[in-house]
């Protein structure tokens, strides 16, 4: 018996098991920040599509929080000096900057493109 919980495969599942524990805790512990409730007890619609559209188009490089990775940091007033007008970063995401920041006019609405610009100045700064 001592022999297979010493063996290296046994070893080798110890830890794949303590990796998928370890990334399973850091995916969810670094999740994109929730939005508020109203006054009405509900969440602002246009915010919940933003944060749908952060996540799956735009944390994998600005990080979830927007703490900045790949991408540039955008969480704690970094936006609003990058982007004072919310303009200036609607046309960020939709045409793109250079070789770091691809364009999303064909993956996102002018609608999504709001709402995530939303998002990122009203949740995330």
């Amino acid at each position: 018996m001592v022999d297979k919980l010493r063996s290296p495969i046994a070893g080798l599942r110890v830890a794949t098991l303590t990796m998928f524990a370890v990334v399973s805790f850091a995916c969810g512990a670094s999740s994109a920040p929730e939005i508020p409730m109203g006054s009405n007890g509900e969440s602002d619609s246009e915010l919940a599509t933003g944060r749908n559209i952060w996540i799956q188009n735009c944390s994998s490089c600005h990080g979830s929080s927007g703490q900045g990775g790949r991408g540039k940091k955008l969480n704690e007033g970094e936006i609003l000096k990058l982007y004072p007008e919310i303009d200036g970063l609607i046309n960020v995401i939709t045409v793109g900057k250079g070789q770091s920041m691809p364009a999303f006019v064909s993956q996102l609405s002018p609608v999504e493109i709001e709402a995530v610009s939303r998002y990122i100045r009203e949740i995330l700064n």
